[in-house]
């Protein structure tokens, strides 16, 4: 229990320096709708800036000898939720994390669900890069999970925002 606690206390502050601009707001959860099934190639909501990435992230995760993850719809819906929720506030967030894990952990028996996030970088190897210079993201690329999806979205301004949602 206590090492669970332990765990739990690194996570977060894992979590509070995993964005590129470090705003929180208030956040309210969506209602539980039924999820939408999402494939990696062939959602029209999916696109190749998110494949691109997620293909970038699989290529270092085998560079280092890790295994590739596989693209999951259920955390494809809660970051593309989280991407809106940010782009909406008009600033990077973890706001209401716990819930978006409780949520992909009932649908999906998730154990362990982790999250990065970033905005205004103007191309996804940006981002990638800023990731693995971040310790806490890097961290989570790094990690020891099977499944993730990223969601991303821009702006009216044109500035991308960024969910990565991780999970084993």
């Amino acid at each position: 229990m206590k090492s669970s606690l332990i765990y739990l206390i690194v996570f977060i502050t894992v979590l509070s320096s995993c964005s590129r601009y470090e705003n929180f707001a208030g956040y309210q959860e969506t209602s539980e709708e039924p999820l939408l099934t999402y494939t990696l190639a062939s959602s029209n909501s999916h696109n190749n800036l998110e494949t691109e990435l997620f293909e970038m992230i699989n290529n270092y995760r085998v560079g280092i000898g890790l295994n590739e993850l596989q693209f999951e719809s259920t955390a494809y819906y809660y970051a593309s939720l989280h991407t809106t929720y940010m782009i909406s506030k008009g600033k990077t967030s973890h706001d209401n994390f716990n819930m978006r894990a409780s949520n992909i952990a009932k649908r999906t028996n998730a154990v362990f669900v982790a999250e990065n996030v970033a905005r205004k970088y103007d191309t996804i190897e940006e981002a990638f890069y800023a990731w693995l210079l971040s310790a806490g993201h890097r961290e989570n690329i790094e990690g020891n999970y099977d499944f993730s999806a990223i969601n991303i979205q821009q702006n009216n301004k044109g500035d991308l925002y960024f969910t990565q949602l991780f999970f084993r």
